[in-house]
């Protein structure tokens, strides 16, 4: 990745910097009581109840901090970690702009994704791995802009120098090092570039670091592995961290990166990566799609569109049930009756992949929030009807997860988080969704992939507390659990169950295939499958579907189970995983008894309300700016204090905001304080000193359910003004003192967009904002504005109507202009005004093209527009109507391999040109709001 140099690097700073840091602000209920436990590396803060998770998160955190293998450097500062127990979603991550990191604990429900290690130790040891490299990358140019600009600076400079493939790759190869597990040593996890290999699939470096709209292509996370992995096989961890240590510092003038590789590999860069993926190749052989006697595809591979076939149930012996998604289409369920396919109804919005089919009934788990608390989460159980195409709801506002559903469909069965993160399984009634039983047990860490075989039996996939994983049988009448399987270091999958046989995926060596255990005699067989990985098995009618992982998509595939040469397999061959992708002598792990010496303290929500950050310059025409930003560590406060000079009037202003997120309301004020103001009045020269405040609240609602996202937000601000005249005219104006509100509501609704989608296919918004003054002027301003989004001529494609209508009441029009005039035309002082704009938004390609490392073409799309707007007095008298049509080009592209902007160049006709400007055609440049930081 190129340093921008000095003055470049400066530049960058300012256009970039809004990226650097986006989280939930305000999200966590205003009850919720926290605690925090303090060591000498970490301060854990976490709600009640959670202490003996946090005394482990911390204690972990301070043995990884001691430990001297795979250094990075020596240097330990003091991070805050927020647990998040709310979110159903798994995640984490750490940022700069506050130094903080946040653990969302809820595990995830695919086997596969993490891995079978307890989730919080695994998180704990990926992200604190991220702390260590942010503790650590701090030398040279990256300290001197840390310096210079705070942490949001520091962040900029060694995300500038450092490939995100590598924080997230280095982080994976960590918590594959230091754990018995870890997704280094998963072949789910390992399948991606293989299967682009027996595609023949050579991408571009560029394409696979940047990503396409079009085709299938790893992310950072699966390249990062392999390139750090390969690193420490041939020159050992150690040129890791000389490598970083350069490039943070900069050393040379362009592309540190690539000279730090150079110096300690002795290979130029592109060489390493060419090496890296020879390395791969020659441990893989060569995979193959080509097909394996009795198993054969289902549907006809797209290879124009990126389609995902997932779950196929067998329904009738011509039959088949599956869910689908691609690059153009939302996931849906989907019946294909002897070839020809038929939706049945789009899934609702979901983070968990996983359905169970049974006698007509699908069930899932759909993915809801609080629409104030977003931290706050549910997981809610859906039951659709394939013969009538109904869904209901099993009640609302649960944690349930991989829900099934009983052959008579009396009852479900679902793995149930708590927010102490306490799995266990529920037995519900089917009508009214009232738990029937639930099941725990203290060695089980998660009850995973619940199958129900009969009233009183479910087998299950048990992640145990030791971090090893297995198939067992759980009696519904008395919660006792039977093992099928021996407790394992090997991952078990998805599962399903026909007759008295288990069937399952599981790792065998370098790829996921496709075994059953028999209940009875604990038998256990295999098959080879075609591809890398195969997936989402089932059986019925004497059939065996599963889905196979490839380049195009996961792709459903069929055989006959009587005919399928199944292998026996020995146990101790099954339980030792063979999937190991590590180089390296593995270090001590950080994982196994951890004492909890840490004493447990309340933590107040309004600890260090400012905790400025970062600060940085801004320059946007004509004004030059310094800011100061400020945000507390549960990010409920935002803070800013600033200095502006204005060139155009030689004016400077000093003042500060605050937003406070903490209540359901959100509370805002604000003060400016402007010197040295003038103005020619009278014939005389007009000299103050200019003071603006304001205060207000704001109610912003967003959550998501059924299959839509949903945001709704109403707020009023209280405005006051106040001059003080000064100098030897002073007394001859009025001191001005005037104030006025602003109310503001909205409304908008839009269904879940796909990758190819420009905007949403179908959605809308709606905005209404009324200004008024209180004092001094008798004047008002209404706004009303519209956007309409509706699907195009072919996937992939926007019709876009905006519409809006303006008014201001009084002869005094002291509220500036909120309408969009026709484009071509200049804003203009008017009563009223109203327009309308038909916009049709399409793709041209995907050059999937880039140069040198800093640009790279992702798409060209384009847009031809229609606009009409006119302008009218108080009285409708005086009329005038603008019109324009033309079109757009748009460059969706990234910059220095992560960063999005998009750059567009419009050109249009004046239908009616006015007097004062009769040129028709116009040309302009479209530029992106994010180049203008905050």
């Amino acid at each position: 990745m190129p340093k921008c140099g000095a003055l470049l690097f400066f530049v960058c700073y300012l256009v970039i910097s809004p990226w650097v840091s986006a989280q939930q602000f305000g999200g966590t209920p205003f009850a919720t009581k926290w605690r925090q436990i303090r060591s000498d590396t970490a301060r854990i803060i976490f709600p009640e109840g959670l202490d003996a998770v946090a005394g482990r998160v911390a204690g972990l955190i301070q043995r990884a901090a001691k430990s001297r293998q795979l250094s990075l450097g020596n240097k330990v500062d003091q991070i805050d970690v927020v647990l998040q127990n709310l979110p159903v979603s798994t995640n984490g991550y750490v940022s700069l702009g506050p130094f903080r990191s946040e653990f969302y604990l809820t595990p995830s429900p695919n086997n596969f994704d993490p891995s079978g290690l307890s989730w919080p130790d695994q998180l704990t040891i990926h992200e604190y791995r991220h702390v260590q490299q942010f503790n650590n990358f701090n030398n040279g140019l990256s300290g001197v802009m840390k310096k210079l600009f705070g942490q949001e600076g520091y962040a900029l400079a060694v995300n500038a120098a450092i490939p995100n493939w590598f924080f997230e790759g280095d982080a994976v190869y960590s918590e594959t090092a230091f754990s018995p597990h870890g997704r280094g040593k998963l072949p789910y996890f390992l399948k991606a570039f293989p299967a682009l290999w027996a595609s023949d699939k050579n991408y571009s470096w560029m394409k696979l670091r940047n990503g396409s709209l079009k085709d299938y292509v790893p992310n950072h996370y699966d390249l990062g592995y392999l390139m750090v992995n390969y690193g420490v096989e041939k020159y050992g961890y150690d040129a890791w961290r000389h490598i970083t240590k350069d490039a943070s510092a900069y050393k040379g003038l362009f592309y540190p990166w690539q000279k730090a590789v150079k110096k300690h590999t002795g290979e130029k860069y592109t060489g390493f990566v060419h090496d890296a993926f020879e390395y791969y190749k020659g441990i893989y052989g060569t995979p193959t799609f080509a097909p394996v006697k009795g198993q054969k595809p289902l549907v006809p591979v797209n290879k124009k569109i990126l389609t995902h076939y997932r779950f196929p149930f067998q329904l009738s012996d011509s039959s088949l049930l599956y869910q689908k998604s691609s690059n153009n289409q939302r996931e849906a369920f989907y019946i294909n009756s002897s070839g020809e396919e038929k939706i049945l109804r789009v899934k609702d919005l979901s983070i968990d992949e996983h359905y169970s089919y049974r006698n007509g009934k699908i069930v899932y788990a759909a993915y809801e929030n609080h629409p104030r608390w977003r931290w706050l989460g549910y997981s809610v159980i859906k039951i659709l009807d394939i013969n009538t195409g109904r869904q209901r709801s099993l009640q609302q506002k649960t944690r349930y997860f991989s829900p099934d559903i009983s052959a008579d469909g009396a009852f479900v069965v679902a793995n149930k988080v708590s927010l102490k993160e306490v799995s266990t399984l529920v037995q519900l009634n089917a009508d009214d969704g009232t738990i029937i039983k639930e099941i725990q047990n203290d060695s089980v860490a998660y009850f995973s992939i619940p199958k129900i075989k009969n009233d009183s039996t479910v087998i299950s996939v048990v992640r145990k507390k030791d971090a090893t994983t297995h198939i067992a049988s759980i009696n519904l009448r008395n919660g006792t659990i039977e093992n099928i399987t021996p407790p394992s270091k090997t991952i078990i999958g998805t599962i399903d169950l026909k007759d008295d046989r288990v069937y399952f995926t599981a790792s065998r060596n370098l790829k996921d295939e496709l075994f059953y255990v028999d209940i009875n005699t604990k038998k256990i067989y295999t098959v080879a499958t075609t591809g890398v990985g195969s997936y989402f098995i089932n059986s019925d009618f004497g059939k065996l579907n599963w889905s196979a992982f490839t380049a195009d998509g996961y792709q459903p595939y069929q055989a006959d189970v009587a005919t399928l040469d199944w292998q026996p397999v020995e146990w101790p061959a099954f339980t030792e995983s063979s999937a190991r992708f590590f180089s390296g002598a593995p270090p001590p792990r950080l994982a196994g008894t951890i004492e909890n010496n840490f004493e447990s303290k309340p933590y107040k929500k309004l600890t260090a309300p400012f905790n400025f950050h970062s600060w940085r310059p801004n320059y946007s025409d004509p004004e030059f700016s310094f800011t100061l930003y400020g945000n507390n560590i549960l990010n409920t406060t935002q803070t800013e204090i600033y200095y502006l000079y204005n060139e155009s009037d030689r004016t400077h202003t000093a003042g500060g905001a605050l937003t406070y997120g903490g209540l359901f309301p959100f509370i805002t004020l604000g003060s400016a304080y402007t010197f040295d103001r003038r103005s020619l009045a009278a014939k005389q020269i007009k000299n103050w000193d200019e003071w603006n405040s304001y205060i207000g609240v704001q109610i912003p609602l967003s959550w998501a359910s059924r299959r839509t996202y949903k945001a709704f937000t109403l707020g009023s601000n209280y405005y006051y003004r106040s001059d003080f005249n000064k100098g030897p005219n002073a007394d001859e104006f009025q001191a001005l003192k005037f104030s006025y509100l602003a109310h503001g509501l909205s409304w908008s609704q839009q269904i879940q967009s796909t990758v190819q989608d420009i905007y949403p296919r179908l959605g809308y918004s709606t905005n209404l904002q009324f200004r008024h003054a209180l004092q001094l002027y008798n004047s008002w301003q209404l706004y009303k504005g519209l956007n309409l989004y509706l699907p195009g001529i072919f996937r992939g494609q926007s019709l876009v109507l905006n519409g809006a209508i303006q008014y201001s009441g009084s002869r005094q029009r002291v509220f500036g202009n909120r309408i969009a005039y026709a484009r071509g035309f200049a804003g203009r002082d008017s009563a009223g005004a109203y327009t309308a704009r038909a916009n049709y938004h399409f793709t041209l390609l995907y050059p999937d093209w880039g140069f040198a490392n800093i640009f790279y073409l992702q798409r060209v799309r384009a847009n031809a527009f229609y606009d009409h707007t006119v302008t009218f007095n108080k009285n409708n008298t005086q009329r005038t109507k603008l019109q324009s049509v033309g079109g757009e080009i748009f460059l969706d592209t990234k910059w220095w391999n992560q960063h999005p902007l998009t750059l567009g160049f419009r050109v249009g006709h004046l239908l009616n040109p006015q007097p004062q400007n009769s040129r028709k055609l116009f040309f302009e440049f479209i530029l992106p709001t994010n180049l203008i930081p905050r």
